[in-house]
């Protein structure tokens, strides 16, 4: 018994330390990510159209940058480990935010912005390692955890970083932010233990070995359903971002709509944190198929409504009911992911899932903006209302013939190509 106790302590142990660190990172990152728009600014630029365009720079190239080094890193963490792959994340994103508040100009500012892109990814770091130190029963639960610490310290970021900026200024609060995610970077080095194991591989990794990998990943049916899925989704979400803080004002008539507009967002994080925390422990008892396909209809049918919203109270309430359905999309993906992905493989295929999503993303707030200044704010909400239903729709009909989850796990594992059958009791 005591053989069993002790992996158990330990795995508790690592998942809550590291769920603890990642929620210190994200209220690192957001205290200053949602205001750079404002530091903008700062530096000469003082035409709101001007900063828009330099904002959306931040946005694309940040973004590129994201998914140009994510496959990097998701193989270097298949070989060297998942636990250097979280602290560079933390310690790479301090460095970034600490040189923010010193830059002297609108283009270093965005310079830092890709080094960011490219240094950062606490997220997809932090998947990577809970997926493969968790015990698979408890994996739907862990990361459905660790989804409601992204969205919990998404939504607690602005809360402080709003306040500390007119109270200290910006330069002071990049210096804190900065410092509170060499905290988190310090205390997974310390504290989270990873027993990893480099794969044999001979000394031979080489770029062609990961092109090798990576078309072998996308040659697994559920996961490229995933990929495809995911890049589907964060445009759609990408395409909103830039139209719901207008369509607020929009509906506010004249009337100052910031302070509101900071209270809707991080409300819409808390009830998706509590979202992703439910439909974890749903999934492992619904299975995540059914789960997912629930969560994105429901993100279509609230979509949907945002659009037809004729006051800002009604906006308010669909924006944040709406984190019920949407905050558990992408713990849900993850926790495929994770069952169709050999443990061997996981850094890889998760560095790939950020890649396309931050592909996607970068791409869907151009196609906001567009969509919203030709044919009106509510068109993009209907639009990706739409875009909602028809994946919905796809992700339903094209794993019909797809086992995943804990449902099938007996049959997934009877598998000639997953493992040796296992003997009834075993």
């Amino acid at each position: 018994m005591a053989d069993k106790a002790s992996p158990t302590i330990s795995w508790k142990r690592n998942f809550y330390t590291l769920w603890i660190a990642e929620l210190c990172a994200l209220i690192g990152l957001q205290s200053v990510q949602p205001f750079l728009p404002y530091y903008i600014q700062e530096f000469d630029v003082k035409d709101l159209s001007e900063a828009l365009i330099w904002s959306g720079y931040m946005g694309t190239f940040g973004g590129l940058a994201m998914a140009l080094s994510s496959p990097f890193w998701g193989a270097l963490a298949d070989r060297s480990g998942r636990k250097p792959m979280v602290v560079r994340a933390m310690l790479g994103g301090s460095i970034a935010i600490l040189l923010m508040s010193w830059v002297t100009s609108v283009e270093q500012l965005v310079a830092v912005r890709i080094l960011q892109g490219a240094m950062a990814g606490t997220v997809t770091a932090c998947v990577t390692l809970v997926s493969t130190t968790v015990p698979k029963p408890r994996l739907g639960y862990s990361l459905g955890m660790m989804q409601g610490a992204f969205m919990l310290g998404t939504s607690m970021g602005p809360l402080f970083g709003g306040p500390l900026i007119d109270l200290l200024g910006y330069h002071d609060t990049f210096i804190i932010s900065g410092v509170l995610l060499v905290f988190a970077g310090v205390a997974v080095q310390l504290w989270v233990k990873e027993d990893f194991s480099r794969k044999n591989d001979g000394g031979r990794k080489t770029s062609g070995g990961f092109l090798r990998d990576t078309r072998r990943l996308l040659g697994l049916r559920p996961f490229l359903l995933m990929l495809v899925s995911l890049i589907l989704i964060q445009f759609a979400f990408g395409v909103t971002m830039p139209v719901l803080p207008l369509f607020l004002q929009y509906l506010a008539e004249g009337e100052n709509i910031v302070s509101t507009a900071g209270l809707i967002f991080a409300m819409r994080g808390l009830v998706g944190a509590l979202s992703s925390m439910a439909m974890g422990r749903w999934s492992d008892s619904l299975g995540p198929k059914k789960t997912m396909l629930g969560a994105l209809a429901g993100t279509a049918l609230f979509l949907g409504a945002q659009g037809m919203a004729t006051s800002v109270t009604m906006l308010a309430a669909l924006t944040i009911a709406g984190g019920l359905a949407y905050g558990g999309i992408r713990p849900l993906t993850n926790v495929i992911i994770a069952d169709v992905v050999p443990q061997d493989d996981r850094g890889k295929a998760f560095g790939i899932t950020t890649s396309a999503s931050a592909l996607g993303f970068a791409l869907g707030p151009v196609a906001g903006a567009y969509i919203g200044a030709e044919w009106g704010f509510r068109s993009a909400f209907f639009t990706t209302a739409v875009l909602f239903a028809l994946v919905s729709a796809w992700v339903w009909k094209a794993m019909q013939n797809i086992e995943v989850g804990r449902v099938e796990e007996r049959r997934t594992l009877s598998g000639p190509k997953e493992s040796p059958p296992r003997r009834k009791g075993s």
